[in-house]
């Protein structure tokens, strides 16, 4: 049961790549003949999906707040409250994560605009000079962030247990429509001294052989807003030099 009344602490290290085409056979040949003492083993398919909600001016996400509303097929329906870092990926630590109470299909933020409201206060030392409670009235949702995917296990001796996702991920506009679909493979390590080497030796193989993968560092929503909304690229005009 998961406890909503604290930070959700995860023990494991997850590792990112984008995949180079779609052959997620190519791959899995790979990983199960070059992990001679590791067993690859295919546990189910899975279907998650995120909502993200912000105000008009998206004045949380600038923040560096994402709100959002989670579908887990074990664990049910629940809001989200995360606090992400604008520091480059490769120095900035993991992001705050405040689970919320379960919710239905149907019931959005401004449904619980004192409880979000709390949590979003909880990820700041400083208080806000504004009306939080205010502001979660006032969200409507802009993203939404489907995953398809297979879920696989990586077994190996002495209790060494991992866990490995091929992913189809679609990212949606939904004020203005626009849809964008990226694939891509998520390593979860176990954390712990006992399964370094193990890991260690997991992420040698991906690195070395399989070129298919391309490693990131985003998070979803990162990747949203880069996908979704992209800046516009600025060029320079150049004048001839006057005669």
């Amino acid at each position: 049961m998961r406890d909503f009344s604290k930070l959700e602490n995860e023990n494991v290290e997850k590792y990112h790549y984008y995949i180079i085409g779609k052959d997620e056979k190519k791959i899995t040949s790979k990983l199960d003949k070059l992990l001679k003492f590791y067993t690859l083993r295919f546990v189910e398919n899975f279907v998650g999906r995120e909502i993200i909600y912000d105000v008009s001016n998206n004045m949380l996400s600038n923040a560096g707040l994402v709100l959002s509303k989670q579908y887990e097929e074990n664990d049910g329906i629940f809001f989200k409250v995360r606090k992400i870092s604008f520091l480059p990926a490769n120095v900035r630590r993991k992001s705050k994560k405040f689970y919320l109470a379960e919710c239905t299909g149907s019931e959005e933020p401004k449904d619980f605009p004192i409880q979000i409201a709390n949590a979003i206060q909880s990820s700041f030392t400083e208080p806000f000079t504004i009306d939080l409670v205010s502001v979660v009235r006032q969200t409507i949702p802009k993203i939404e962030i489907k995953v398809y995917g297979k879920k696989y296990q990586i077994v190996g001796g002495f209790g060494y247990k991992a866990k490995m996702f091929f992913e189809k991920t679609e990212y949606k506009d939904l004020i203005g429509g626009k849809k964008v679909v990226k694939y891509g493979l998520t390593f979860n390590a176990p954390t712990g001294e006992e399964n370094q080497q193990y890991n260690q030796e997991v992420l040698e193989v991906i690195d070395k052989y399989c070129t298919e993968l391309v490693p990131y560092k985003q998070t979803r929503f990162e990747i949203a807003k880069r996908l979704l909304f992209p800046e516009p690229v600025v060029v320079e005009k150049k004048f001839d030099d006057e005669e």
